[in-house]
């Protein structure tokens, strides 16, 4: 094994364990075969031939991440100094959301039974919860209980994993489903795009959309209801929720004492039940869906 296998393996094995880290290993070994010396030099070459080969400003920047752990895993000198790394204008950025209008009609397709079983309950937990595709596809039998109503989702990218209430509404078409089956990230992707081919929808099959423009949409509009940010960002899982809210954290109780002893508080039942309340896609659902 040569040196530069040495500098992958170590960087591999400081990655956590996730549908993302071949990802992460894939952009690694192709800058170590492509750079001549680990240097300022290569590590510019290499970001300039991403660039030619039409790679967008967000995945250059990704690259330079990828590459700045590998050599601090390494302990290799990083060759650049703070602020140098590519930097993403905001007209570089392409995040889109979904405007509510079509994921409207992405439930009532659902609900008039023109999208199959597995369609339909992928739909309800991303227009619900955001889910990322990864953690759709991490989903096992187990994590899912319909008769206590909770479901377990297991974060990707070092987000915070929890327990999150299953609203009535989309009771039905999780009942439906069989979590046994598992999913690759790309077929989780086909998916997506089988519900966008329905005709009511297939104009937008030029866009670069996915399962993460219905979390950007649910995100905005949480934020938009006028819920507190500390309640979205739990209900969104993000990671750093201890460092960004650390005072609502710190005086965020988890009992309470009383004449008859002390009593939990269960934080994801009463946060949920709030969230439920403000989520404007779940009316969607809720307007002559399924019977369970």
């Amino acid at each position: 094994m040569g040196e530069r296998d040495d500098l992958l393996e170590k960087y591999a094995s400081n990655l956590p364990d996730s549908g993302y880290r071949n990802h992460y290993i894939s952009y690694a070994k192709s800058f170590l075969n492509s750079a001549d010396d680990l240097d300022k030099r290569s590590i510019d070459r290499y970001l300039a031939k991403l660039k030619r080969r039409g790679k967008s400003p967000g995945t250059v920047r990704f690259a330079f991440g990828v590459i700045r752990r590998l050599f601090n895993v390494n302990k290799l000198d990083w060759p650049f100094r703070r602020g140098e790394g590519p930097q993403v204008g905001q007209r570089d950025e392409y995040k889109p959301a979904l405007d509510p209008e079509l994921i409207r009609i992405m439930i009532e397709a659902a609900k008039s039974g023109k999208l199959d079983g597995d369609l339909s309950c992928f739909l309800a937990l991303s227009t619900t919860y955001g889910l990322r595709r990864q953690e759709m596809c991490d989903l096992l039998p187990g994590d899912v209980d319909l008769k206590r109503g909770t479901i377990f989702i297991s974060t990707v990218k070092s987000g915070r994993e929890r327990y999150h209430l299953i609203p009535n509404e989309i009771n039905p078409y999780l009942e439906r489903h069989d979590f046994s089956e598992r999913y690759s990230l790309f077929q989780m992707s086909q998916m997506f795009w089988r519900i966008i081919n329905i005709p009511e929808l297939q104009a937008l099959k030029p866009q670069r959309l996915g399962w993460h423009s219905i979390r950007r949409t649910v995100k905005t509009l949480l934020d938009n209801s006028g819920l507190s940010a500390y309640s979205v960002h739990s209900f969104m899982r993000w990671k750093g929720m201890e460092r960004e809210f650390a005072m609502d954290v710190r005086y965020h109780a988890s009992h309470f004492v009383g004449l008859e002893g002390v009593t939990p508080i269960s934080e994801e039942a009463q946060s949920d039940k709030e969230i439920f309340e403000h989520h404007p896609l779940l009316l969607y659902w809720r307007r002559n869906g399924l019977q369970g």
